[in-house]
């Protein structure tokens, strides 16, 4: 599966590489370092800050993600549960709030794979820079 931009998103790693972590800390929930990212991959050297406020358009990326969690999870609680909709918009704001940080860092990966592919060579171009 590696080569694809699906291995890049689900793991969070560099999409140029595939090796490089996308993300400071591999915890989505270490508040300090949620959405920190290195400024270039570790392996590959790409740029993760590809221009000033790139990652914005992770928040379009962001709100269909939360549509297709929302929809579930409403038919479940309306039909299976029977909850009403004061609890269940009470729950689902819950819900979503707790998976944001893992929604963001997503997103991000989501939206940056859009704009960078992933490249076999990339590992061997940064080293032959260093020679």
């Amino acid at each position: 599966m590696k080569g694809t931009k699906t291995y890049s998103i689900l793991h969070l790693k560099c999409p140029r590489c595939q090796e490089g972590d996308l993300f400071v800390s591999k915890n989505a929930y270490n508040f300090k370092n949620m959405l920190t990212m290195p400024k270039q991959c570790s392996v590959c050297n790409q740029n993760f800050e590809v221009e000033p406020g790139f990652y914005s358009g992770a928040l379009w990326i962001s709100f269909p993600i939360i549509v297709l969690i929302a929809i579930p999870f409403y038919l479940i609680m309306d039909f299976i549960f029977l909850i009403s909709i004061d609890w269940m918009a009470f729950i689902m704001a819950i819900y979503i709030f707790g998976l944001q940080p893992v929604i963001m860092r997503y997103s991000r990966a989501i939206w940056i794979n859009i704009f960078v592919s992933y490249d076999p060579d990339a590992k061997k171009t940064k080293n032959e820079k260093v020679k």
